[in-house]
């Protein structure tokens, strides 16, 4: 499937809620939470500063890094967000790594995941990184077969509030 990576903007807010209206109740939503990311729902236009100012690293909360954020199009409609934090440390070592992603569900099982990673990736060789750190759930096997096909590499696992998280390294390199 051929995307387009595009940063968030006010002008795309239509095609983000569209996007997120499209997570049902058995979907895991990263937006729901009670965080920074839980302004998608309530707030947009503040979501989307809030975005565009993390790739700055203006704005983020404690513990937070520096990221960019991709929306992912799949011709007029959002197929995709990803996050590519600019560096990891802290807890980020054991839970979180370096991206982030979420796929539309009717977008899911074509090769979404695959592409936002790759361009992750890019992302961060520009970015002069030599590995990426990325993370899952242990119970997410459709996020590991996604990082193992790109060449994740797996780490000895982690665990956080009873939840096992498997971790892989991609050499970027």
């Amino acid at each position: 499937m051929q995307l387009e990576f595009r940063r968030p903007s006010p002008e795309l807010a239509p095609a983000f809620k569209t996007f997120l209206n499209a997570f049902g109740p058995g979907d895991q939503d990263m937006w729901s939470k009670d965080s920074v990311f839980g302004l998608a729902r309530t707030n947009l236009p503040a979501y989307i500063e809030f975005l565009q100012g993390a790739a700055e690293g203006r704005g983020l909360p404690a513990g937070w890094v520096p990221s960019d954020t991709y929306w992912a199009f799949a011709g007029d409609e959002m197929a995709g967000e990803v996050h590519v934090r600019h560096f990891v440390r802290g807890t980020l070592w054991r839970i979180g790594g370096h991206v982030g992603y979420a796929v539309q569900p009717r977008f899911r099982g074509q090769g979404v995941a695959t592409a936002m990673l790759l361009h992750a990736c890019e992302r961060l060789r520009e970015l002069g990184e030599v590995d990426a750190l990325i993370t899952c759930w242990d119970e997410n096997a459709a996020s590991a077969r996604v990082i193992e096909k790109c060449g994740g590499a797996r780490l000895p696992d982690t665990s956080e509030d009873g939840r096992k998280a498997r971790r892989y390294l991609i050499p970027l390199v």
